[in-house]
């Protein structure tokens, strides 16, 4: 082979791929892609990529780079750079003069729509077709590429707009920013003598869910931790004394075990508490939820009404206020230091 094909036909089979992503990306998605699996395949990669570029932006608080969407995709840093490029191009993404990234509101809606998605589809699986909660990530995944909006509302309104998928993360409504999980990991909160609940499983990776899933640990389970060992942690889970490993412990987020919780609303001015429940169902959930109001967030009663209604509540530095009536479907438990 001469010097020349060596280079050629590589370089030009590279600038078509780039074309035709650009060409998919820019389509409105309206219904399923239809045409051979590879294209299909390439278009589910692309909208991962932007997953994980949404994921970037909401922890940085701002911009990226293609560098760090090479890390976060285990990507080559020239297919990252070509990936970056495509969202460019589809008006997904805009590149500053200092060549960091940052998502439009075009591509962030994309991105929300898709996490909202996988989790509404993995809360269905579970929920409606029986799957457990170890199996149901790869195929919510495949699901959440194929549904249209109208299809996803659909869904939504058929499982009473519910607030959190199974693994326990939130799944936002229509439009609404993708907020982080609950709690803290195990890791970092298992002190000898606490008792946690679990309120959160990462998905991924699958083998180590399915580890925790048969250990019995799942959101809402109680457990206590016994000791933690170098590389292990001890716990007390349904009876029984079970042994975590340490890397493990990471993927199982925990708030604190309620002792007694009370409705916020019965509480006096200036009392400080930490987020245990919210009760109520779907909208309601996701209302609380957009307003910071998620298990183990802590927060302040700071003044109300002279009839008593509405509340005003600090909430992660912002305030917030309600009605008594929706405060009381909020169960908390005061901080020692109150």
């Amino acid at each position: 082979m001469s010097e020349f094909s060596r280079w050629f036909w590589p370089s030009l089979a590279f600038l078509f791929a780039g074309l035709w992503l650009w060409t998919l990306l820019r389509k409105p998605r309206r219904a399923p892609v239809a045409g051979p699996p590879a294209v299909r395949q390439r278009l589910v990669e692309a909208e991962d990529a932007l997953k994980a570029a949404y994921a970037l932006q909401e922890q940085s608080g701002g911009s990226w780079g293609s560098m760090e969407l090479a890390r976060s995709l285990s990507l080559s840093g020239v297919l990252a750079e070509e990936l970056a490029a495509a969202f460019v191009a589809s008006g997904w993404a805009a590149k500053d003069t200092q060549g960091t990234m940052r998502l439009t509101e075009v591509g962030k809606a994309r991105a929300q729509e898709l996490i909202r998605a996988h989790r509404l589809w993995e809360l269905h699986l579970v929920d409606r077709e029986g799957m457990s909660l170890d199996t149901v990530h790869a195929e919510a995944h495949e699901r959440e590429h194929e549904t249209t909006p109208e299809e996803l509302a659909r869904l939504d309104a058929e499982l009473g707009y519910p607030a959190w998928d199974p693994h326990g993360h939130p799944i936002p409504g229509p439009g609404s920013q993708v907020r982080s999980s609950p709690g803290h990991a195990l890791l970092d909160e298992g002190t000898p003598g606490s008792r946690l609940r679990v309120v959160c499983l990462d998905d991924e990776p699958a083998p180590l869910l399915a580890q925790l899933v048969a250990l019995g640990l799942r959101p809402g389970v109680d457990v206590e931790v016994l000791e933690q060992e170098p590389g292990v942690l001890q716990l007390r889970l349904h009876g029984n004394v079970v042994p975590l490993a340490a890397a493990a412990a990471r993927h199982v987020s925990v708030v604190p075990a309620p002792t007694l919780p009370v409705p916020l609303g019965e509480l006096p001015v200036s009392a400080r508490v930490r987020v245990v429940e919210i009760a109520g169902k779907g909208k309601h959930q996701r209302r609380m939820l957009d307003m910071g109001f998620v298990p183990g967030a802590e927060l302040t009663v700071v003044r109300q009404a002279p009839l008593g209604n509405p509340v005003e509540y600090r909430v992660k530095g912002t305030a917030v206020a309600l009605r008594r009536k929706e405060a009381n479907t909020i169960l908390v438990e005061e901080l020692r230091d109150a």
